[in-house]
């Protein structure tokens, strides 16, 4: 008597691959909604008014004289102070605004177009694993590689130069503002390491076809 097939239950891959892309997808949104927040932002900032609850954020005064009475512990001295300033000036809020969306919208893109390609692989996983593991999915690790290495460079020259003209306009003897280089080192190495994940997949499917082909 023939013994009766045994049925497998689906491979717990699967259930973390669509747990992994119901995730991205959050995140996808809520970037979205982030960005439209900073849109909304500038654009308020760009209407002159008396009283101004937005403007551009990032800027180091040369000039600052602050006082750090009761914020140090006894026997504690500061050296150096460098204090970070929000400025609004209403006669020129709509070009500063315009400015001010170099500081930030690069970067939110940069992210925002990383994040639709890793939802766009995931939807390959949830798919299936021959779905994941293909051409079109290493085709799209290099794009993320590509944004990631060159988009953040540009965002980050971006916003160096949006910050130090905005320095420029609204504070004596400014200084050259660099901006936020952190992000942009981290997100250089990371799209570096994303083009290796795209190498080992696309030599890998090179072998499968080899040895597919040989059978």
């Amino acid at each position: 008597m023939p013994s009766s097939p045994t049925t497998t239950a689906p491979p717990a891959a699967g259930v973390w691959t669509r747990r992994l892309h119901a995730l991205l997808i959050t995140t996808l949104v809520l970037s979205l909604l982030a960005s439209l927040a900073g849109l909304i932002a500038d654009v308020m900032s760009a209407l002159s008014m008396a009283k101004a609850d937005y403007g551009f954020t990032g800027l180091w005064p040369s000039r600052a004289d602050v006082s750090l009475d009761g914020a140090l512990a006894p026997g504690v001295r500061a050296l150096h102070v460098t204090v970070e300033a929000t400025l609004h000036d209403p006669a020129r809020a709509p070009m500063l605004a315009a400015l001010h969306l170099f500081t930030w919208l690069p970067g939110a893109l940069v992210l925002v177009f990383s994040l639709f390609l890793l939802v766009r692989i995931t939807s390959r996983g949830v798919a299936g694993d021959r779905a994941l593991f293909s051409t079109d999915t290493v085709r799209d690790l290099r794009k993320i590689g590509t944004i990631l290495t060159l988009g953040s460079l540009a965002a980050c020259a971006l916003d160096f130069a949006a910050k130090t003209v905005a320095a420029r306009m609204m504070t004596v003897d400014a200084y050259v503002v660099p901006g936020d280089v952190g992000w942009p080192f981290v997100s250089v190495l990371t799209g570096v390491g994303v083009f290796v994940v795209a190498e080992v997949i696309g030599r890998g499917l090179a072998m499968l076809d080899e040895i597919e082909g040989t059978i």
